[in-house]
Order: C-alpha cells, then sequence, then structure tokens
C-alpha cells in the first residue's frame, strides 16, 4: 500500500469517527430533547392491545406540568390537549394532536389519556402504564405580577 493510499484511509476513518462520535452522542441516554414552543403542534400514535382492544371508541388525550410554574409566567396554563375526543385512525390505534397554546408555562409535560368504551372507560398516565419522554415546553412570554399597595379610604 503506499503512502498517499494509507493517508487517504486514514483521513476516510477519521471523517467516519467523528460522524460516528457526533451521532452517538446525539442518542446518547438521557439526552434533553429540542424544546418544543407555543404554536407548535405534539403527536402520538397510540396503539392498544389485548382483549377489548377494538372496542374502544374514543380517547381524549393531554400533556400536563409537573412542577410548579416559573414565577415570571403568573397565571399561565400548566396542560393542554386535544380538541375534544378523538376517533381510531384503525382498530384499537389513535392518532393525536395537540397544539401547545401561546400562554403555556415553560417545563416538562406529561402525556395521559382516557379511552371509552360502550360499556367502560379506562385512563393511562407516563409513568405508571406506560413510558414515553417529557415533552419540554419553553415560552419566551412572561408576566410577573406587579406590586401592590391597598389604602383603607374614609
Amino acid at each position: 500500500m503506499s503512502l498517499t493510499h494509507a493517508v487517504k484511509h486514514a483521513a476516510l476513518g477519521i471523517v467516519f469517527l467523528a460522524i460516528f462520535s457526533t451521532l452517538s452522542l446525539s442518542q446518547a441516554p438521557g439526552a434533553k430533547l429540542l424544546a418544543r414552543h407555543p404554536g407548535e403542534v405534539i403527536r402520538y400514535e397510540i396503539k392498544f392491545d389485548g382483549p377489548n382492544a377494538d372496542r374502544l371508541k374514543v380517547l381524549q388525550a393531554g400533556l400536563s406540568l409537573r412542577g410548579g410554574v416559573p414565577k415570571d409566567q403568573a397565571g399561565f396554563g400548566t396542560g393542554f390537549g386535544t380538541i375534544g375526543w378523538v376517533t381510531p385512525s384503525s382498530p384499537a390505534t389513535f392518532k393525536v394532536e395537540m397544539t401547545i397554546p401561546t400562554n403555556i408555562a415553560t417545563g416538562d409535560y406529561y402525556l395521559s389519556f382516557t379511552a371509552r368504551a360502550d360499556e367502560g372507560s379506562v385512563s393511562y398516565s407516563d409513568g405508571q402504564e406506560f413510558n414515553v419522554p417529557a415533552v419540554h415546553i419553553e415560552n419566551p412570554k412572561t408576566f410577573t405580577p406587579p406590586g401592590v399597595k391597598v389604602t383603607p379610604l374614609p
């Protein structure tokens, strides 16, 4: 093998290693997902299996904040969800979409949903019956409550 050929192989190896390392780091466990923002749409496909899965007729889903609202976002919302009940996209499968509202507080939001059949209903929450990554929402809007002074009048 010539010196030029060896140098080319070494250079290709370094490029491959650099790309592989970058991809590995971007998929590292515990890596924070990119923040989502008001106006963006969050989508999930929810599939049920087992007895009665195909009997589910409608589903309603939502995301809610765990933890407190930042001090500079007083009065901001802490949850949002689907607009009404969603029907199955195929037997035992639901596709849901939720638009992040403009007045939502910054933080980590967790999925929960309720599905109904003619005979009954069932509710599921992230961290209990299933696990999906939290949705980190960043809202640049702020509202810090102003101070107040109240004086009794005669």
